[in-house]
């Protein structure tokens, strides 16, 4: 049979459990009745509601979205469907994708453009030699000679055809500016400065005179237009305002006029 010390002591600590016991529900009551525990439990609750209230807007949004790009999809392809009928019955012909289709459906080579014509505008000169530095030397000059007057004569200071164009355009004529003459043979770049007027005019021989660098030809050609008097008019109207002056000089207008009385 247990001692009354024993029966004290367990007696105690029921006690004691029991007021424990009491003071932690007590403790846990009066804190969720706290105002911090309300407040704190209110702004869970609110964060909660629109985080929820957000997610539901987003999803109502990306399904709007949705049903509107395949509405507009669904609008896009009936358009295309209409048109394409409307071509087929009308036995026209469309393009798609470079092709030509026809209104039973066949297709055609390319259609002619840039990529299937010639190619880009530089391809016809992927297989040109690079420009030495002697040719780039004759561009410049030639570039520099033309920019010396409206008109130039290319000639060489032997040649008779060469002495009579500059015997018509520089005595029989008062030009201004006056015609800038290069004699070929005395001048160091004059055999390429020739192959380049041949490829530029398609005329190597000389006299060949240029005016605002389109050859109006050589000696023969100029006296027929001087002999028929449209020399200045030819001259003039290639040569615009350039020409600041174009006549005939009167020493050859009196001989011309008492040529034609006698």
């Amino acid at each position: 049979m247990p001692s009354q010390r024993r029966m004290r002591v367990f007696g105690l600590l029921i006690v004691l459990v029991v007021v424990i016991t009491l003071y932690m529900t007590t403790a846990q009551q009066q804190t969720r009745n706290s105002a911090f525990y309300l407040k704190t439990q209110e702004a869970l609750s609110q964060k909660q509601y629109q985080e929820a209230t957000r997610q539901r807007d987003s999803d109502d949004v990306s399904s709007r979205l949705k049903a509107a790009e395949d509405a507009a999809k669904d609008a896009a392809e009936k358009k295309n469907q209409k048109f394409f009928e409307s071509v087929e019955g009308s036995g026209a012909q469309i393009a798609v994708g470079g092709r030509k289709i026809l209104k039973d459906g066949d297709q055609t080579g390319p259609v002619q453009g840039v990529a299937t014509v010639g190619g880009r505008p530089r391809d016809k000169f992927a297989n040109k030699e690079p420009e030495s530095e002697e040719d780039h030397e004759v561009e410049v000059e030639l570039n520099a000679i033309l920019k010396r007057s409206p008109i130039i004569i290319f000639s060489k200071s032997y040649c008779p055809h060469s002495k009579k164009a500059k015997h018509i355009l520089l005595e029989k004529y008062n030009l201004v500016p006056e015609p800038y003459v290069v004699e070929l043979d005395e001048h160091p770049l004059g055999p390429k400065l020739q192959d380049t007027l041949k490829e530029r005019t398609g005329r190597r021989t000389v006299p060949n005179i240029l005016v605002l660098g389109k050859s109006i030809g050589g000696g023969d050609q100029i006296e027929e237009l001087d002999t028929t008097d449209k020399l200045l008019d030819t001259l003039k109207g290639m040569a615009g305002s350039r020409l600041v002056q174009a006549e005939r000089r009167k020493v050859q207008t009196e001989m011309r006029r008492r040529r034609r009385a006698a």
